[in-house]
């Protein structure tokens, strides 16, 4: 008897053991896919390298991965499919795609190498909406992340809106945003991560990676590295990587803290060593959670106030810290903003000279100074009339006349861009680059919120000039309609005084009829003819 009440007590021991340990041990899955070789549009260089890197960092971290590379509309339907059986009953469950997105009225669509859209019909047909990926995330208690590195100039979304009625719209370039509280659940929840903001484009860079990518795999699985801080450091590599032109974000409804990599090793140990042994580096480099946590405090303290004091207080107490280049890029930019305000209420006299101090503010990188401008560097911009109105608006923000922001770049704009690369030692060649249209963004931005407002206004003027003609003319036609009419109906005042007088000169009343019949026939073909 005691030795099957013995044999009873190594059994359920072991299998509490058991218990505990795959309670320690969160099922991690996630579903990486990375889009490269479009059939219908220019292959992209990065996405399918991005994929790879990434399905070997979830893998290192423990994540059972599902991937696939250049995927058809049916190959990313039955890998999703996959997905969402792997992870019904996952922990965590990550997406992440690469590759070409789109929104059209503020859905977003992620599209397969064979996606052609040509018509409206198509969207339905030859993509997959980002709203298929949230219906394969696990239920309550999961956590759940989907990433999307689809932010990129998109021909594809370029040709379908030009397909769509004018009652809809789509975008070519970046997504729109999901809220995530109407997915999470109550005990787990849901976060998206985009590889820049809203509506904006997202750039592949000139390595191997996109820049977004090469963050994440950085970052999101550092073992005790909570997620959203982890994301905060993605968004200041990306800036810092892309001279302050991209910046990654996310949208987020958690119900708790998610590590992805899993909790630091010996975590306790390491805090207590490095606050005895390394004060030092403790206080300059954030080398344990315990300063880290500081820091991330001071620094969404910064961002959220977004003053030059509070980004010059982050960089004292941390020169050397996570977000010290994000500090910088922000103060830099509140600094051109406040000459920029300067410009606008300076006097006539002194308004060039402030101009002069923004144009100047951001320094010119070195492969900006080496691109040269041709007619095909400019066509790889793909820019659409909007695009186009855009570039004359900076233009013009920076005293280059464009004759107008009209989205036609004719002799005029392309003497403002000759004399805008002139202004910043480039070859003139009237023809932008890549690089250098970056940099003339970069250069104007904080200039275009007012040089928008104005063009909007102006054109809204326009508009009601315009509307207030049509009126007229309408007016004008329609009193000339009624008069017509008259003339027609022989019922006019003016008409009858002329009979009675021609009456009394000897005219008969017939021959009277017969005139006015003539008179106003004629009078009706000329009005009739105007």
């Amino acid at each position: 008897m005691l030795r099957r009440f013995g044999l009873f007590a190594v059994l359920v021991t072991a299998f509490l053991s058991f218990n505990e340990a795959s309670a320690a041990t969160p099922k991690k899955v996630a579903l990486v896919m990375g889009n490269s070789a479009y059939q219908h549009a220019v292959e992209l260089p990065n996405p399918k390298n991005d994929a790879k890197l990434m399905a070997e960092t979830f893998r290192t971290a423990g994540f059972t991965v599902l991937e696939g590379e250049d995927l058809d509309k049916n190959g990313m339907a039955n890998l999703v499919d996959k997905f969402t059986e792997a992870a019904y009953d996952a922990d965590i469950a990550v997406i992440y795609y690469a590759g070409h997105g789109l929104q059209v009225d503020g859905q977003n669509y992620i599209v397969p190498v064979d996606g052609q859209l040509e018509t409206a019909a198509q969207l339905k047909t030859r993509t997959i909406q980002v709203d298929k990926l949230l219906a394969a995330l696990p239920p309550d208690p999961a956590v759940s992340v989907v990433i999307l590195d689809a932010c990129r100039d998109n021909p594809l979304a370029r040709s379908l809106a030009k397909a769509l009625p004018a009652s809809r719209s789509a975008a070519a370039g970046g997504l729109a945003p999901v809220q995530t509280n109407a997915q999470s659940s109550s005990s787990g929840g849901l976060l998206i991560a985009y590889s820049t903001d809203p509506g904006a484009v997202a750039l592949d860079g000139k390595g191997a990676n996109s820049p977004y990518t090469t963050a994440l795999a950085k970052h999101l699985t550092t073992p005790g590295l909570e997620i959203q801080s982890a994301l905060t450091r993605v968004r200041a590599d990306v800036s810092e990587a892309t001279g302050g032109t991209q910046h990654p974000w996310h949208n987020a409804s958690l119900s708790r803290e998610v590590f992805m990599g899993g909790d630091a090793p010996d975590r306790g140990i390491a805090i207590q060593q490095n606050t005895v042994t390394q004060p030092a580096q403790v206080a300059t480099t954030g080398g344990n959670d315990v300063n880290w946590t500081v820091e991330q405090k001071l620094w969404e303290e910064a961002s959220k106030r977004n003053t030059v004091a509070h980004y010059e207080l982050y960089l004292k107490k941390y020169p050397e810290g996570n977000f010290a280049t994000l500090a910088k890029l922000n103060l830099d930019q509140l600094k051109v903003e406040a000459t920029t305000e300067v410009a606008s209420v300076a006097p006539v006299g002194e308004a060039s000279a402030s101009a002069s101090q923004v144009r100047t503010a951001v320094a010119m990188p070195d492969d900006v100074k080496n691109s040269v401008g041709t007619p095909e560097t400019e066509m790889a911009l793909n820019l659409d009339k909007e695009g186009r109105i855009d570039l004359q608006l900076r233009l013009g923000a920076l005293g280059h006349v464009t004759g107008g922001a009209d989205g036609a770049l004719g002799a005029k704009s392309r003497l403002a861009i000759t004399a805008w690369q002139k202004q910043n030692g480039l070859m003139e060649t009237s023809y932008l680059t890549q690089q250098q249209h970056l940099f003339l963004v970069v250069q104007t931005d904080p200039m275009m919120p007012q040089v928008r407002a104005q063009y909007e206004a102006d054109k809204a003027a326009a508009m009601a000039a315009s509307l207030r003609k049509a009126q007229a003319r309408q007016k004008a036609a329609s009193q000339q309609r009624v008069k017509k009419q008259r003339y027609q109906n022989n019922d006019e005042p003016v008409l009858e005084g002329r009979v009675e007088r021609n009456n009394g000169g000897g005219m008969d009343p017939a021959g009277a009829a017969f005139a006015g019949g003539l008179l106003g026939g004629a009078l009706g073909g000329i009005i009739g003819s105007r």
